[in-house]
């Protein structure tokens, strides 16, 4: 599954020396190809203005003001048209610079340009995509790991940029829930360390969260797991079932790797595999990827193990489905960067004992790794599935990039 091309409606403006907007939209539009027109439709300013992103089409000159006094009555970022004709173009080039100067996000597509449609096609998938963001209610389970020094944005960027709702909760409510679970659901699948006590424990937790995002009305979640440890709890096994089931569920409070997390659920339909880079060989475009939790939904075979650093508890280690995928990770302190890579993941299985339980080899392009090294943004990076990163990177200037 990925998100469809989705209809939008545009706002378009003409000059009153000109004419009226309805007589120069028909031959305009006739200039989109078929699934693209059939996606953009005209719309009254209040609906426009209600969309996350703001699509105008510049259909003459003489707009550049009017499009400016819009933009005051609006938040969100821009999409603007032009065309060929009526010195679209130039009012448009005068309008998204004015833009620009105020600090207001704006990608321009001209439709006389070859690759237009493709471009446009990346922005209402984008628009899409936080169409659906937009009133998510996210829960942030405990405070965020000490050692994630580069991934906790603040929570109000996630309501601003976007649109999601956050929702604190106390660890303690999920140790004091699972500690009255009665009848857990029991994990099944070859064991090496865990026994019968760790079994149910895994189930226990699994059945607590179940239940509180049942009763928060959470579409998302990041728990402090590290927390848990002390109550000879784990969330591994808990958060790879709730991924599966279309949850998804981020480790450690990490915020910036829940959100894509999440952006995979939405775009894929299917979760992503959130983890620890290891070890990196940008001569041979290799990354090793580990944590002690995969989405079964991902996975071709899993044992169950205990937890790596500790040894305690239920955790997974499985093979990640090999094939297409996008390397995703969030950064900044407003999330204003990004990293976005294609490439593969190789049905190698790295068996190693001394790094967390799942661990999966990525194959990138060349020159893509040296990137990571030269440039981090942080920890934790989440692997797509399938090939995203065009509009993602459109995602991320609309919404994120500043």
């Amino acid at each position: 599954m990925e998100l469809p091309i989705p209809e939008i409606p545009f706002l378009p403006l003409a000059a009153p020396l000109q004419g009226r907007p309805e007589e120069f939209l028909s031959p305009v539009l006739e200039r989109l190809p078929p699934d693209i027109k059939g996606a953009l439709r005209p719309g009254p300013r209040e609906e426009v203005r209600g969309e996350p992103v703001h699509f105008v089409l510049m259909l003459t000159g003489g707009t550049e003001r009017e499009l400016l006094e819009f933009s005051r009555e609006t938040e969100g970022p821009f999409v603007i048209l032009s065309h060929p004709a009526q010195n679209s173009l130039a009012a448009a080039l005068e309008a998204v610079a004015k833009l620009r100067a105020e600090g207001r996000r704006v990608v321009l597509h001209h439709l006389g340009d070859p690759a237009c449609r493709e471009e446009l096609e990346r922005s209402l998938v984008a628009a899409e995509l936080a169409r659906r963001l937009k009133g998510k209610r996210v829960g942030i389970v405990g405070e965020p790991s000490p050692w994630l020094v580069a991934s906790v944005p603040p929570v109000e960027i996630l309501e601003r940029k976007l649109g999601l709702e956050p929702v604190r909760i106390p660890l303690e409510e999920v140790v004091h829930r699972a500690q009255r679970v009665a009848s857990p659901p029991r994990p099944q699948g070859e064991r090496v360390e865990p026994g019968e006590e760790e079994l149910a424990m895994g189930g226990k937790v699994y059945s607590s969260l179940r239940g509180i995002v049942e009763e928060r009305d959470l579409s998302a979640f990041t728990i402090a797991c590290f927390g848990l440890l002390p109550h000879r709890m784990t969330a591994c096994w808990a958060l790879a079932r709730l991924g599966s089931e279309g949850t998804p569920a981020g480790c450690e409070g990490d915020l910036t790797g829940l959100i894509a997390l999440i952006i995979s659920q939405e775009v894929t339909g299917s979760p992503g595999f959130l983890a620890n880079p290891v070890d990196v060989d940008p001569k041979r475009e290799r990354l090793l990827l580990a944590h002690c939790t995969a989405p079964f939904a991902l996975l071709d075979g899993f044992r169950l193990r205990t937890h790596f650093e500790s040894g305690l508890g239920l955790a997974v280690e499985g093979t990640l489905r090999k094939g297409p995928y996008t390397l995703v990770r969030f950064g900044g302190e407003r999330l204003e960067q990004g990293f976005f890579v294609e490439g593969n993941v190789l049905p190698e299985r790295p068996g190693r004992e001394d790094i967390c339980r799942t661990q999966v080899i990525f194959k990138a392009p060349k020159g893509a790794l040296q990137k990571l090294l030269r440039e981090p943004l942080g920890n934790h990076h989440v692997l797509i599935p399938g090939h995203h990163r065009a509009v993602l990177e459109r995602f991320h200037q609309l919404f994120l990039a500043e």
